[in-house]
């Protein structure tokens, strides 16, 4: 696989937010978000039972970059991770479905699809352990509040969170996003790593 780093954290946004967990940071990704900088560290070989070594603990995250384009090896890895019993979780910006066979052994896959590209809302949305992640922001890839309020009254509400787009500690857009998920009736999403300057 190749892959970025393996670390061992706390969840800072989504539905396993404050949740202890091993981060499987995978490299590369087909889309080329503004702001985003995981395309530019340097990444390494390493085999699925080498991946497997390093977790610690029964939760594990596997994220990108966009971990579906090594849809062989992270297949090999979620059976793998599957049978030893651990929760696992993928986040995807949705562009590519897995499996179904892979996804009935996913705990949570959060899928953040980005304003503009070619996501699968669809196949998503009818997924029980499916959870949609929108950006909101300034950037062109982020959703906006036209956007948002089009699209989120037809998704299951408890399966829908909003999170602002920031990269520093202070979060602007922290509060339109909070009065955003309270007037739409879904979850607000924090970035407790961002704000606390943890990995």
């Amino acid at each position: 696989m190749r892959l970025i780093e393996i670390f061992y954290s706390m969840q800072g946004e989504g539905p396993a937010m404050g949740r202890p967990a091993t981060f499987v940071r995978l490299a590369g990704c087909n889309l080329r978000c503004q702001g985003c900088d995981t395309d530019e560290r340097p990444c390494r070989e390493l085999s699925v039972p080498d991946v497997r070594e390093s977790i610690q603990g029964k939760r594990v995250v596997i994220t990108g970059g966009e971990p579906t384009l090594q849809m062989e090896e992270l297949s090999q890895l979620i059976s793998l991770l599957h049978d030893l019993g651990k929760e696992i979780h993928i986040e995807t910006n949705g562009t590519n479905p897995i499996p179904e066979e892979m996804l009935d052994k996913i705990h949570c896959a959060v899928v953040s699809p980005k304003r503009g590209s070619d996501f699968h809302l669809d196949f998503w949305a009818g997924k029980k352990n499916v959870h949609l992640k929108f950006v909101l922001g300034k950037a062109p890839w982020c959703w906006t509040f036209e956007l948002l309020e089009q699209l989120v009254p037809a998704l299951a509400k408890e399966r829908v969170w909003i999170m602002a787009y920031g990269t520093d500690q202070d979060m602007q857009g922290a509060r339109e996003a909070w009065d955003l998920a309270l007037r739409l009736d879904v979850n607000y999403s924090d970035r407790l790593h961002i704000r606390l300057k943890r990995r």
